[in-house]
């Protein structure tokens, strides 16, 4: 249901299509909770049937028309509480932290492999990350600035800072994980230094 209210967040900004959607999407929460056009445009015409978003024909070109969706009042309502409700954790599932626990039962270069992929995932999460934070907190944004147009300025502050808090977070997340591959490179380097010392060393653990 995730999906649900991260649409109506965005549309809470503004009225959009469904491209406009999955555009905005992609840029910004797409980031935190990811989804597919084949997921988010199913979604659209459910939230449609439930009341939380209106929408109408507009005009696309000189012939064309396209669907433009707002968010309701119900909707609104619905995103109020979402956000205002504890939301339960979901049981641990780490499947890369499970693979390295069992990591010797792989060479040591494929766990090379496995953790040099997850440096570089979460080196590109951090760089995309850190520059919606940056449009965030210099309000260049677009779709940021629809919202604080449309709001008191009173609020403008603590809007940001919730949204800089989150990527703040997941800022950090990145740093963790990045921190984490990079130990375990270096203890896969002390462990081939380790086992070229002791040759038998690497036929006992093949046994």
């Amino acid at each position: 249901m995730s999906l649900r209210y991260a649409a109506l967040a965005l549309l809470s900004a503004q009225p959009m299509t469904g491209y406009e959607l999955v555009r905005y999407f992609d840029d910004t929460v797409g980031l935190m909770w990811a989804a597919s056009d084949s997921q988010i445009y199913p979604e659209l015409r459910r939230m449609e049937r439930d009341g939380l978003v209106r929408a109408k024909t507009v005009p696309r070109g000189e012939r064309a028309a396209k669907r433009q969706y707002k968010i309701t009042a119900k909707g609104r309502e619905a995103l109020r509480t979402w956000v205002s409700t504890p939301i339960p954790y979901p049981p641990q599932r780490d499947v890369h932290r499970l693979q390295i626990t069992y990591g010797e039962l792989a060479g040591l270069s494929e766990a090379r492999a496995l953790l040099t992929q997850h440096l570089d995932h979460y080196t590109l999460r951090r760089h995309q990350w850190s520059t919606l934070l940056d449009t965030i907190k210099t309000a260049r944004f677009p779709l940021l600035r629809r919202r604080l147009e449309g709001t008191p300025p009173e609020m403008h502050s603590r809007i940001l800072a919730f949204k800089e808090l989150a990527l703040e977070g997941q800022v950090a997340h990145a740093d963790n994980e990045i921190a984490w591959a990079r130990r375990g490179l270096k203890l896969i380097d002390e462990l081939e230094a380790a086992e070229a010392e002791e040759p038998d060393l690497r036929a006992d653990l093949r046994e």
